[in-house]
Order: structure tokens, then sequence, then C-alpha cells
């Protein structure tokens, strides 16, 4: 599944000692962003359904890092910028068949550009997904992609992942990695990174952490070096209230380009 979500991404799972269990996540978030003397309000609503229960990894908002489960998603985004507004709508799913297949359907309807992505792709097993996909926009040529997602546990909920993406021309290859681990007691660690190979553009890379001071509390960090929007810093809190709700704050700086967010955000879980 891919959501290509602005806002700091709002996961909750209920704060027990033993794993949790939910079918559904649905998120609602709202950005204020300002550039200068401009600004625009964007308001987001968005929802999975899974098919089969997923289990968190010790803090409420951490799943595996491949998600095998057969899902249903929704996503749709409002934005009002001075001089007008935008919207944005995308539909999808994927299914997972007990020999390994998989395929997935997502199309997205927006004020800039209309796309439909197709997905096929194979489970070696647990840990190793291979897949295909190829985004057909109303306008101009289909691409193709090639992704490779590989889990490298550590023993108990430890892990190390990596993501490898490459198009068909090899004109932009991205790799990103994320290592999670337990402190010690009810304290836990999540440390990603990423790399952007661009033939013709400036590349880009990421680092970020996020520290749990318990299963229902965190802190987070991050850097990117974007090749077009400059440095990008954010720092973000999350907070679960109960079994159900998650909520969350964050602010995104682009010093290059002017350009604050602050981003507000909910998650209810099923």
């Amino acid at each position: 599944m891919k959501f290509r979500f602005a806002a700091l991404p709002l996961m909750m799972l209920a704060a027990t000692a033993s794993a949790e269990s939910y079918n559904s996540i649905t998120t609602g978030g709202y950005t204020n962003t300002e550039s200068g003397n401009a600004d625009a309000d964007t308001f987001r609503f968005g929802s999975t359904y899974y098919f089969a229960p997923l289990e968190t990894r010790g803090p409420l908002k951490e799943f595996d890092y491949i998600i095998r489960t057969t899902n249903l998603y929704g996503d749709y985004s409002y934005t009002d910028f001075d001089g007008g507004d935008a919207d944005d709508l995308t539909l999808g799913g994927e299914y997972f068949a007990a020999n390994g297949f998989m395929g997935g359907v997502e199309v997205n309807e927006g004020d800039l550009e209309d796309t439909t992505e197709l997905t096929a792709g194979y489970l070696f097993n647990p840990d190793l997904l291979v897949s295909i996909s190829r985004v057909d926009p109303d306008e101009g040529d289909a691409q193709n992609y090639v992704n490779a997602r590989y889990n490298h546990r550590l023993g108990g909920t430890d892990y190390i992942g990596f993501n490898f993406e490459t198009d068909d021309d090899f004109d932009s290859q991205s790799l990103s990695s994320k290592w999670f681990t337990k402190l010690g007691g009810q304290t836990w660690l999540a440390v990603d990174g990423g790399f952007t190979n661009h033939d013709e553009i400036d590349n880009d890379w990421n680092i970020g952490a996020e520290y749990y001071f318990s299963k229902a509390t965190s802190v987070s960090a991050g850097y990117e070096d974007s090749g077009l929007m400059g440095d990008i810093y954010d720092l973000g809190v999350s907070h679960f209230f109960n079994r159900n709700v998650a909520g969350s704050l964050a602010y995104v700086t682009r010093d290059d380009v002017d350009v604050d967010e602050f981003q507000l955000g909910v998650t209810v879980q099923l």
C-alpha cells in the first residue's frame, strides 16, 4: 500500500501487556502551511480495513515491517490556499493469496493529475516481498517500478528492514531502512533513513528517530536534505489516550524556501 502523506502518520494500538490486534485504522488530520505572506489549510481523512487482525510490536503505533494482510483503503484531502483550492481522492486495495502471490490496484483522482496503479508481487517468505507496479497517468506515459522489501529479524520484536525501489529506466533509485529495538522495560527506539538517487536533479537523503517513553507516548525528530525543497526539519509527539484513540502534534520547517507547517492529527483504531 502506498500512502504518500505529508503529515506525520498517526497509528494507535492498545496499551496492554500483550500484543493487541485490530482490523481498521482511521486517521484525520489538519495541516497549516505558511510561506511568506501566503498560507494554506489542508484537511485529510483516510481509512484502511484489514481482512485479518494486525498485531502490535510493543509500542502502540508499531506494526510488522512487511504487512502481509489483504486490505482496502481510501484517502481524501482538501486544501484551501490563497487564490483557490484543490482536492485529492485515493482508493485502493491489496490481495495476498495463500500461495504467496499478491496483487493490488490504486486509483487516484486529483486536480493536478489522475493516475491508476496496478501491482503484482510474490511473498517468497514472511520476510521478503518483491513486486512490480505500473503507474498510468491520464496524460503522459506510463511508468513501471520494481520494489523489494526485506525484514531481518533480530530477536524478540527487534528488526532491521530494507526497502529498494527503481523505475524501469533506472532514472531514479531509492533505498530506505528502519531499525527497531527494545531498550529495556517499556521503552523502545526506532531509527529510519533513506537515500534517493536522481539522474538529472540533486539526490535526496533523510534520517529520523522516534523514542518511546512507553507504549503510549513517543517523540520524534527528523532531517531531510531535499534537492528541490532544501533542508527540511521536523519534530513531533504522539500520545494514546485509550485503547482506540490517539493524537499527535508536529512541526515541519523548510529553511531554504521559507515554509513552515503545523500539523494536528487523530487516529481511531478498531
